[in-house]
């Protein structure tokens, strides 16, 4: 927060957070000036000098340490609220009049909430965003730890409580890489397929824009890698292990990186990060002993 701190993120993050009214939001990476992913985040305009940035809790300690750094001049403080503040998130097709009946917002204002975007809601700090995240209706209720504590606990009369197991299943459905398991910090974003969410072509400089830009223009796009979803060939396929090995013919060309046993699909389902040689819809490819075709991530 303060005065300075939309033009000092403009100049770090890959969206144009500039342009951000305030209560809107937006999703983002913060590169290496190599180009690699130091995170991928959400940034939420809270005021006009005020912003709230949610990352993955493996890049939570290098992400501080690097934005530490950058803080020269600016009239800026960086400051980690992630023990004071907590997040509850509800999705699926009730999740409007669920969230409606628990924070006292109305399910006209929650309809009309585009992604990213937040409403005030519940006490000073708290609001809810909507998300899309995993390709249902939903919204993320943020606010102090005890607020949040007594917002989860009017939920849970309301709606079932989902577990690890499936929230990383409905993840890997929808395709969503995530930040320490499909991507890490030698990952550029084009590898990983979130240069459309991610990435404003439009807005000025900012770390790393360098190597986006002689990737997207010089090689057309062209990465060594990219993250694939890896869908048995035959149904009732058990789950591959993350870290199983992928081959194409006798070659090796790449690594599956999380992977569950797909309801939606009956089959096992990865996403896996492999050479740009197989990377090609309806390749054929071989994890540990079984057939798996590639298709690409939404």
């Amino acid at each position: 927060q303060g005065p300075d701190a939309a033009d000092w993120l403009q100049g770090l993050l890959t969206q144009d957070v500039k342009a951000l009214a305030d209560g809107q939001g937006a999703y983002a990476a913060y590169l290496t000036p190599q180009g690699r992913m130091v995170a991928d985040l959400r940034v939420f305009r809270r005021t006009g000098m005020e912003f709230l940035a949610e990352t993955a809790a493996a890049a939570r300690s290098d992400l501080l340490s690097r934005l530490d750094q950058f803080i020269i001049m600016e009239d800026v403080t960086v400051s980690d609220v992630s023990s004071a503040i907590d997040t509850v998130t509800v999705v699926g097709p009730g999740a409007v009049a669920v969230v409606a009946a628990v924070t006292g917002l109305t399910a006209a204002a929650l309809e009309g909430l585009p992604e990213h975007a937040q409403l005030a809601a519940g006490v000073d700090g708290g609001f809810v965003a909507a998300s899309r995240e995993f390709g249902e209706s939903g919204f993320d209720l943020v606010a102090p730890v005890a607020h949040a504590a007594s917002w989860r606990e009017a939920l849970a009369a309301r709606v079932p409580q989902a577990g690890d197991r499936l929230i990383e299943t409905a993840r890997i459905e929808v395709g969503r890489p995530r930040f320490g398991v499909d991507m890490h910090e030698d990952t550029i974003p084009l590898e990983a397929g979130i240069e459309s969410r991610a990435i404003n072509h439009d807005k000025g400089c900012y770390v790393g824009q360098e190597i986006v830009i002689r990737i997207l223009h010089r090689g057309q796009g062209r990465v060594a890698r990219r993250l694939v979803w890896l869908e048995s060939a035959t149904a009732g396929t058990d789950a591959w292990p993350a870290g199983t090995g992928v081959t194409l013919g006798e070659k090796a060309v790449g690594t599956v990186t999380s992977a569950c046993w797909s309801p939606a699909r009956q089959r096992a389902l990865a996403i896996a990060m492999l050479h740009r040689d197989a990377t090609e819809p309806g390749t054929t490819v071989r994890v540990d002993t079984t057939d798996a075709l590639v298709a690409r991530l939404p």
